[in-house]
């Protein structure tokens, strides 16, 4: 794998350090257990790496749900990890602040236009972001108050 490679991989496994202390302390109060696994992930980009599943259960150890690292190479993002329940999943997105730029050029004969756009709106500061709306693009921090609605539609889990 080269050095540029290398970097990416790196920034997107402690992006999810970074999530999972968060999630940590944000559950901190209710008596829940985390365990960690560790799983294989094969892109082409960077071949096999390991990282770390992140597993919530409830006090009789019944899953309430997973976060599930998908990959460092993601159309539009920094990396991307799932919130699996019983009920649902959702995707979960690390970006960068004012989110990735495309810039599609129009070529026709000596007429050449670029224009730039952002893929998601509503992207303040770098981060992990859920994607309420794919179509609109409309992004959402993932913080304390997000992380429990997400949590609770997929798992069905009350806190």
């Amino acid at each position: 794998m080269n050095e540029d490679r290398t970097i990416i991989l790196d920034r997107f496994l402690k992006s999810i350090d970074t999530l999972y202390n968060n999630i940590r302390f944000w559950l901190s109060p209710y008596g829940l257990s985390i365990l960690q696994e560790e799983i294989e992930i094969a892109e082409e980009a960077s071949g096999t790496y390991k990282a770390n599943k992140f597993i919530i259960q409830d006090d009789k150890n019944e899953t309430i749900a997973s976060i599930i690292p998908v990959g460092a190479w993601v159309i539009a993002a920094n990396g991307r990890v799932d919130l699996i329940g019983k009920l649902d999943k959702v995707i979960i997105v690390n970006l960068e602040k004012d989110g990735l730029l495309q810039s599609p050029s129009v070529k026709a004969g000596d007429y050449q236009d670029t224009a730039t756009k952002q893929f998601y709106k509503g992207i303040k500061q770098a981060g992990w972001y859920w994607i309420e709306d794919k179509r609109r693009g409309k992004a959402h921090l993932l913080d304390k108050e997000l992380f429990f609605e997400l949590l609770s539609e997929v798992s069905d889990y009350e806190f």
